[in-house]
């Protein structure tokens, strides 16, 4: 019985061909814009999320919080200040923790004639463990750099190719200031991770920077690694505790963990997900509308075989599952149809995306087989809603009235 119906269904349909499938055209742009949005959105949450753990994971950055005029005021005289001294004081309370110092220091650097403008960035030899960031070539700092404030320097690929060409930067000397600096490692290619250029870091020995360049035991932040992830958490409020102790009790310093940017970054993704797919289930509504649209019309064409129908035996129910399967069909082959230009769309436009974000190519878009079941289950369910009205109307036609219809 239903298999002859959806076979008239087919019949019926393709009698007018150019009609139904501009009566489809909705339901596939709809399919297709829900697959291709949260496919694209998808594919940013990876790049991003991955962005972030390619410079290291379960990180916690401890930084100076800015206080207010009536904080400093009262706090006036203590220890308000993070400085190289926290680091070594975190490194014996927690041996567990990689800890590395942060102190940036814009300079220019020079090469014979050539000269590259950048951030200095004076640290520990725990940042290249840290940050998941290591030579090419050389070495990074060491504990005796440290140790002896040796001016030594490691260089990102973009400033090695600026000052040095094609040539070896390895055993050349740079002058930063007045003080002459042995280039010991080139850094492997990072390229730009959100928003921030790697390729174009330099790096010197913390001890270095702040005796010839700030005079100060100032730091900017801390980096710090927590082997467990699941006591990043406690090990965060124990070292707020801590440094608050050291400071003279003054809560001067706020912790953050890597999990809040991944945090942020999935309450934004998720925005981005209701946002994009409201917009395209718009469409599949619209679709929806066009669908009752058509089986209006096709009511008033087929009064008169509704009549005759009914006259030789069709009940209600038959001419309803006879109206409400053509405009599920309508459905069920624009879904289809729509899946496969949403799979096409998402890979082109995805990549056109790709390319026109910071690092361009380094991501794509992410089918979700979930996304492509929500849409092609929305398409069947507007086809049967859609098509409900029409059928209602067709079923309660008088046959009498039908066969008297011009």
């Amino acid at each position: 019985m239903i298999g002859s119906i959806f076979q008239d269904a087919l019949k019926n349909l393709t009698a007018n061909l150019l009609r139904s499938s501009l009566t489809m055209l909705g339901v596939i742009i709809g399919v297709a814009s829900v697959i291709t949005m949260i496919a694209i959105v998808e594919g940013g949450q990876l790049w991003l999320v991955n962005s972030i753990e390619r410079l290291g994971t379960n990180l916690l950055f401890v930084w100076k919080k800015r206080l207010t005029v009536e904080e400093r005021r009262i706090f006036a005289g203590r220890n308000t200040q993070l400085r190289y001294e926290d680091a070594l004081a975190i490194r014996e309370r927690f041996p567990e923790l990689d800890v590395a110092p942060v102190l940036e220091i814009d300079q220019k650097i020079k090469a014979g004639d050539r000269d590259y403008s950048g951030r200095v960035t004076a640290t520990s030899p725990e940042f290249s463990t840290i940050r998941n960031f290591h030579p090419a070539s050389g070495r990074f700092l060491t504990s005796t750099d440290l140790h002896d404030w040796h001016r030594t320097i490691v260089l990102g690929q973009t400033v090695a190719q600026a000052l040095f060409g094609s040539s070896p930067a390895l055993g050349e000397e740079v002058k930063i200031r007045d003080h002459r600096f042995t280039v010991v490692g080139v850094m492997e290619p990072k390229g730009e991770i959100y928003g921030q250029d790697y390729d174009e870091m330099m790096f010197i020995p913390i001890t270095t920077g702040m005796r010839f360049f700030t005079g100060t035991n100032k730091i900017r932040f801390l980096i710090l690694h927590v082997p467990q992830r699941e006591r990043m958490p406690e090990i965060t409020e124990e070292l707020h505790q801590f440094l608050v102790q050291r400071h003279d009790g003054v809560d001067d310093i706020f912790i953050r963990n890597q999990g809040e940017f991944l945090g942020a970054v999935e309450q934004t993704i998720w925005t981005f997900r209701i946002v994009l797919s409201g917009i395209a289930l718009v469409a599949l509504l619209v679709g929806g509308i066009g669908i009752m649209n058509i089986m209006l019309v096709t009511v008033t064409e087929r009064t008169r075989e509704i009549g005759l129908r009914k006259a030789i035996g069709a009940k209600r129910r038959d001419i309803l599952l006879q109206f409400l399967i053509e405009s599920t069909t309508i459905s069920i082959v624009g879904g289809t149809v729509g899946i496969v230009v949403g799979i096409v769309a998402a890979y082109g436009f995805g990549n056109m995306v790709a390319q026109a974000m910071p690092g361009g190519g380094d991501w794509g878009a992410v089918i979700q087989p979930s996304a492509i079941a929500i849409a092609f289950l929305f398409a069947i369910a507007v086809g049967v809603t859609f098509g409900l009205f029409p059928a209602i109307k067709a079923s309660k036609l008088d046959p009498a009235e039908a066969l008297r219809y011009q």
